[in-house]
């Protein structure tokens, strides 16, 4: 069958013309998905990013260097053990404390103990019987898991001769919150006989400041004693340095800080 030429030449521009049209279609649709990936990958990095951020921000809420460690009480230079024949060694008291050890530190009567809870334990009293009286150990800020060497305040020395049993906890107050430093108000760092702190919230802070500290040795705290040094407000931006008699960089730990809101 003929086919006129210029019918021929029609059909032919028209093809052409649908297939132009159809990759340029086609195109589009690629365009489209790959304008659509990137968009997806983009608020994928975004997500992935604003999730590192937050990390970053609740590892730094709570700076607080706790022991966790289980320390061999061989190992403690400053702490003499004894081993008291018919005496209470290795039991934990009021479902908290532990008693590892009894001995001497300084020539006083002292023992050697352990959180084993879960609890940071803001104040507590030990006890044992010692003869007609009792032994008083004080315990300020002792972390869960931590260990501590406590110091006798009330007098008694060690005596190879006596029994120490029945021991007990009074007193007894825990942290309400976890321990903090308040980074989101407060850089804090010390050196050998000072603690500087500054105030960088965007806020004046008018009211008094207290920083707490404890001492460390061979990986357990030092006595039951938490050290506190105070400033008396700071204005935004402003940096304060606390003579403190206790703290030395390489044997203390800040513990938290304390502020009126």
């Amino acid at each position: 069958m003929y086919s006129h030429p210029k019918i021929v030449l029609t059909e032919f521009v028209i093809k052409m013309v649908n297939s132009v049209v159809f990759k340029l279609v086609m195109n589009m649709k690629m365009f489209k998905k790959i304008i659509s990936l990137i968009l997806c990958l983009t608020l994928i990095f975004c997500f992935c990013s604003c999730n590192k951020d937050d990390d970053t921000i609740e590892v730094t809420e709570n700076p607080i260097p706790v022991i966790t460690e289980e320390v061999d009480v061989n190992h403690v230079k400053d702490f003499e053990e004894k081993k008291p024949q018919n005496s209470q060694i290795g039991v934990t008291v009021d479902n908290w404390l532990k008693i590892i050890s009894i001995g001497e530190r300084d020539n006083v009567l002292s023992v050697f103990v352990r959180n084993t809870s879960d609890k940071d334990i803001q104040y507590a009293l030990l006890t044992v019987k010692v003869g007609d009286g009792r032994a008083e150990f004080p315990i300020s800020t002792l972390t869960a898991g931590a260990s501590a060497t406590l110091r006798c305040k009330n007098g008694y020395v060690y005596n190879e001769n006596e029994d120490y049993y029945s021991w007990q906890i009074t007193d007894k107050i825990e942290f309400e919150k976890p321990l903090s430093w308040q980074p989101d108000v407060f850089e804090v760092e010390g050196v050998d006989g000072y603690i500087s702190i500054k105030n960088i919230s965007k806020k004046d802070v008018d009211g008094v400041i207290y920083i707490y500290y404890k001492n460390v040795t061979d990986g357990i705290y030092d006595d039951g004693v938490t050290y506190r040094a105070t400033v008396n407000g700071l204005k935004k931006g402003e940096k304060k340095q606390i003579r403190t008699q206790h703290y030395m960089k390489d044997s203390s730990r800040i513990m938290f800080v304390e502020y009126a809101k």
